[in-house]
Formats: structure tokens, C-alpha cells, sequence
């Protein structure tokens, strides 16, 4: 394995079932051969598809890579739900459905879901409170009030046809949501829409921060192929960044690299990426208190 300690750029990994999001980046880690290593939203481990992985300077962008839309496609179980939400848990409520809803009530019942919701998380969660996550929580089965959060669902949908067999009603869905979304915590709202509880039976993520899973290389393929071969599968920080474009002259490079602020460019509400010869060299945000444009993000001075 040989040592880069200048790969800066996202790799799209499609993360398969049994897998821990922190296996992904140490794997990465090792193919690439630096520390500077982090990914933009944790999977499941019962959960596959798409995980962003940052290397060297694109971990600043985490928090940004972040806030852009995920899209899952899964399954949905209307008659049980468990511990967890999914599959992984014991089951605590189960109800026999011995008429099946119509597609209608189903479709219904999932409408009423998007647009701007409230969810709580699950208690098999990583959210913090009072210092400990959900999960420590429930492990040592201790009562705690979970917060209740915000989440933007996009579009959520059936798709195809329903199934129903052994008194239980499984169905298909596509979600576009935002950071922070539970979509295990969607499937059992979907259920209390319609009156019974429900459990996501299957996950997938579909695009994570705006990059779908056609981009996506496989684990095992990244941790064997050739480095020169991997390295074709980075994608530059350039390619990432969405913002307005400004190429720097002299005087603003010489501004920009010694972290100065900047009060002659004109005010706007989104970001700029500062180019200097034609290379990235940092993200400014506009300071509507000061009146000014300051550093957000320095990808190099040099």
C-alpha cells in the first residue's frame, strides 16, 4: 500500500448489509493510505447504498455535504412493530390485519407525511440526552423523554403494488428527505396514519448528499483494486462545491490566503468559491451584521 498524504475529494462507497459506517472509512483509510478520513452520514448497519466518504481537505465539507438531500428506497410492514423500528428488534406490538387497506388509504396515509413533519427519534438512536445517546438508553432500559426534531420530507411515495399475506401488508416507498430524517421512524409514523403498527422491513439509500448510488464503487473493490485504479474514482473537491465561482486577482489571493476579510465585493445571500489560477482555494460567506466577506472554508494557501 502506498502512502498519499495529499488525496483531497469525496469516494462514493455502496456500502453493503452488515457493515458499520466506521468499517467503511477504516477500510478506506487503509486502501488510500492516509488519516484524514471521515463520511457524510452514518448507515444502519442493516442498511446498504450510498455513503460519502471525505478525504484529506474535503472534511471540511462534511457539515455541508451533510445538509444536502438523502433519497432511500425500502419496504414497509403494516401489522408489527419492534424495538428498534426494523428488522433488528423484538417485536412489542403486533395486530392482525385481517382486512387489507386500500391502495388509496396506504397512498393517503403517506401523503399526509410530507412536506415539513415532526418525528422522535427512536430510542435505538444516537441522538444525545442529558449527555448519553438513545441507545445507552434503551440498553439499560431506562425511561427517558426523547426530543422531538424537525425533518423535511421532500417526497415520499408507494411504489408498486401492495402485498398482503399472513394477516400483515407489505409495501415499496421512495423517500427524498433531509438531514436528520428517520426513515426507520417514518415507516411507524406511516402506521399510526392508518391506525396499526408498522416496522421497516428493508433500507436502501439511494443518494446521499446529492450524489446517487451510480457513482457508488463496491467496498470489496475499493479495499483490492490498484491504486492507481482508485484513485480514478476520487471525486475532486471542485466538482463538489455548488456555489458561485469567483477567480481571484492578486491582490484578493494575497487577501484571501492571510485570512483577511473583505468589504468591496457586493453582498449576497449564498457562498463563494475563490479560485485562484484556476484552483480551489477556500469558500467565503457574506457577514450580513458587518457587512463584510469572511472565510468559511480554506482548502489551501499555498
Amino acid at each position: 500500500m502506498q502512502h498519499n498524504n495529499n488525496v483531497d475529494g469525496l469516494i462514493v462507497v455502496n456500502k453493503p448489509r452488515g457493515v458499520t459506517s466506521f468499517d467503511v472509512v477504516a477500510k478506506v483509510r487503509r486502501a488510500i493510505g492516509q488519516k484524514k478520513v471521515g463520511h457524510a452520514g452514518t448507515l444502519d448497519p442493516n442498511v446498504d447504498g450510498v455513503l460519502v466518504v471525505a478525504l484529506g481537505k474535503a472534511t471540511k465539507l462534511i457539515d455541508e455535504l451533510q445538509t444536502r438531500p438523502k433519497q432511500y428506497v425500502g419496504s414497509i410492514t403494516l401489522g408489527f412493530a419492534t424495538e428498534t423500528e426494523d428488522l433488528d428488534g423484538e417485536v412489542i406490538s403486533k395486530v392482525d390485519i385481517d382486512v387489507p387497506f386500500t391502495d388509496a388509504a396506504i397512498d393517503t396515509a403517506i401523503a399526509n407525511l410530507n412536506g415539513a413533519i415532526k418525528q422522535v427519534p427512536p430510542m435505538f438512536s444516537a441522538v444525545k440526552v442529558g449527555g448519553k445517546r438513545l441507545y445507552e438508553y434503551a440498553r439499560a432500559g431506562e425511561d427517558v423523554t426523547r426530543p422531538i426534531r424537525e425533518a423535511l420530507i421532500y417526497d415520499y411515495k408507494r411504489i408498486g403494488a401492495t402485498i398482503y399475506e399472513n394477516k400483515q401488508q407489505h409495501f415499496d416507498f421512495e423517500a427524498t428527505v433531509s438531514k436528520g430524517t428517520y426513515i426507520r421512524t417514518l415507516a411507524v409514523d406511516t402506521g399510526l396514519q392508518l391506525g396499526v403498527p408498522a416496522t421497516m422491513s428493508s433500507l436502501t439509500r439511494t443518494m446521499g448528499s446529492g450524489i446517487t448510488i451510480a457513482h457508488a464503487a463496491n467496498l470489496d473493490d475499493i479495499a483490492t483494486i490498484a491504486q492507481s485504479e482508485l484513485l480514478k474514482l476520487i471525486i475532486p473537491i471542485k466538482d463538489v462545491l455548488t456555489w458561485p465561482t469567483k477567480a481571484l486577482s492578486d491582490d484578493e489571493w494575497f487577501a484571501v490566503k492571510n485570512g483577511q476579510k473583505i468589504a468591496t465585493w457586493p453582498a449576497s445571500d449564498t457562498y463563494l468559491q475563490l479560485t485562484y489560477h484556476d484552483d480551489v482555494k477556500a469558500v467565503y460567506a457574506y457577514n450580513k451584521e458587518d457587512n463584510v466577506w469572511q472565510s468559511r472554508y480554506v482548502f489551501t494557501n499555498e
